[in-house]
């Protein structure tokens, strides 16, 4: 496989141009098709003066076009940073400064009122905006100035030193400071851990994708680059919904469908309720696989998808964006036997359960993940000492707690060492929703928690201490965030209290807040 996501893609354009590669329900794009696409918009970049090595915004929303500008992105040596559509202004901002970022692609009909806000750059050889042609399956480009900021001022926040123009993504996942980190990953790492991937879980051309997993998530990110680097069609879904995704695997054959466990649970959920759904996905045979990850997937989640779906292979993945995603993978055909477990390492990984002194736990005995691959991080974005504080002696400490089952010696997840709350299989960073609303005059004193949820394995409940002020109503509180947060970022629930739960050392006891946050949901989130 080419070391280049693009050369990747421009190689599957050429092999399989008049096959279909793309459909997102309003529109269809051919291998030959989504290249012409690539190209006229990789053309605009170069005639607007895009540096190489500087990256650029992408706007997802599972789209055709989204697609179309990674792989133009790409062309142009330029990292892609994937942001949500329904990112707040301020957010996409703050994404912007810290990149280095000018250009913002994506596709205009899809664009939300709240990007009015950004100036479209002239056409080519133009003083005034370019206009947009609805029907045109390109992408429109941007320049960002928003609040004051002038483009010229944006301007002047270069890239961090590690993006270049081998750089391919940098992947944005809640850290332990408050801030999101930025991962960076090369094109070199990235499509080194697709070539992995495809050793163990092969795609293949002709065959079907449904897409349900936004393009700002790096699970999505291999699912689709697979696809398509082998010949497959990639159906994408705007956005999950139970019915409606069981409507589309009924209505032709997919071979395979990536979802996290919450997501799975509602499918089940869906498949109780009526039999219809399971006898026309039997005759079907369709979805031929279910990949899992993101989560933790629970033995007894994956055996009742196993019963309801018996037609269908179940694998479960597990591995970060630090090491391009995968690093364990439990196949279809071992599934049965390993339940509840992770699998066994990707080609490629090495790693070691260990307990503090770094030294390894033997079997039964639970430790830190650590993991070594050549599929590694360049780093974290413009932080080169959580760079190398993520790692010891060349093994990269996940967070995770883990123990090899006695036995078969397959990897089982411990729980995490990271107090991150895990909402619908996405890392929130408790501490930057706690910035955000403590930057209100009436919350100054709060403490967000993840409290356990049957469906998406936590929700985020928010505790704030009554002040001098009155707590805000709850959707004064929504307006809040929505303004500085991605809509999943939201606390499910806000629960006002006298004072925060503290341990021994008066430090916030997380753990005494998230009991609390449980009693005050009424035993239930």
């Amino acid at each position: 496989m080419p070391v280049r996501l693009d050369h990747m893609l421009a190689d599957a354009c050429a092999r399989f141009g008049s096959q279909e590669a793309l459909d997102d329900g309003t529109r269809r794009l051919t291998f030959r098709e989504l290249a012409q696409d690539a190209d006229r918009l990789h053309a605009e970049l170069k005639a607007a003066g895009h540096e190489p090595g500087r990256p650029v915004l992408v706007a997802v929303s599972n789209r055709a076009e989204d697609l179309v500008c990674h792989f133009a992105a790409w062309k142009a040596r330029a990292a892609v940073v994937p942001v949500h559509r329904n990112s707040p202004v301020a957010a996409v901002v703050t994404t912007a400064r810290r990149t280095g970022a000018r250009l913002l692609l994506g596709a205009p009909p899809h664009h939300p009122p709240a990007w009015d806000a950004f100036t479209p750059l002239p056409a080519p050889g133009r003083t005034e905006p370019a206009r947009t042609d609805p029907a045109r399956p390109s992408a429109a480009w941007l320049r960002l100035s928003q609040g004051g900021t002038s483009p010229a001022a944006l301007q002047d926040f270069a890239p961090p030193e590690e993006l270049d123009g081998d750089q391919a993504l940098v992947v944005f996942t809640s850290g332990s400071t408050g801030q999101p980190k930025g991962v960076v990953l090369s094109h070199a790492a990235f499509a080194g851990k697709l070539a992995a991937i495809q050793e163990v879980l092969p795609f293949s051309p002709g065959s079907r994708t449904t897409q349900v997993l936004q393009l700002n998530f790096s699970f999505a990110q291999w699912t689709a680059l697979l696809t398509l680097a082998h010949g497959g069609s990639l159906r994408l879904l705007p956005r999950f919904d139970a019915e409606r995704v069981l409507e589309v695997l009924g209505s032709s054959r997919t071979d395979r469908i990536a979802m996290v466990p919450s997501m799975l649970r509602l499918l089940a959920r869906a498949l109780d309720a009526s039999a219809a759904p399971r006898e026309l996905l039997a005759e079907r045979v369709s979805p031929g696989l279910i990949i899992a990850g993101g989560e933790p997937l629970s033995a007894g989640l994956g055996r009742r998808l196993r019963e309801l779906l018996p037609h269908t292979g179940l694998a479960d993945v597990y591995g970060l964006s630090e090491t391009s995603t995968s690093d364990f993978i439990l196949t279809p055909e071992a599934y049965d036997e390993g339940a509840g477990t992770i699998g066994t390492p990707s080609p490629q990984v090495s790693f070691r359960v260990a307990d503090e002194q770094g030294e390894e736990c033997p079997a039964g005995e639970t430790g830190d993940l650590w993991i070594r691959t050549p599929y590694v991080m360049t780093g974290y974005l413009g932080d080169p000492r959580e760079t190398r504080a993520a790692f010891t002696d060349g093994w990269l400490r996940t967070g995770d707690l883990a123990r090899l089952r006695p036995g078969d010696k397959l990897v089982e997840l411990g729980g995490r060492t990271k107090q991150l709350i895990s909402r619908g299989g996405i890392k929130i960073s408790p501490l930057e929703i706690e910035n955000c609303y403590a930057s209100h005059p009436a919350c100054t004193e709060c403490l967000a928690v993840g409290v356990p949820d049957p469906d998406l394995g936590e929700r985020t409940h928010l505790l704030v201490v009554r002040g001098s002020r009155p707590v805000p109503p709850r959707g004064e509180l929504r307006a809040w965030g929505r303004e500085r947060l991605e809509p999943y970022k939201l606390p499910d629930q806000v629960h006002t209290v006298d004072e925060l739960p503290l341990g021994r050392t008066g430090k916030a006891d997380r753990l005494a807040a998230r009991e609390l946050a449980l009693r005050l949901a009424g035993g239930a989130p």
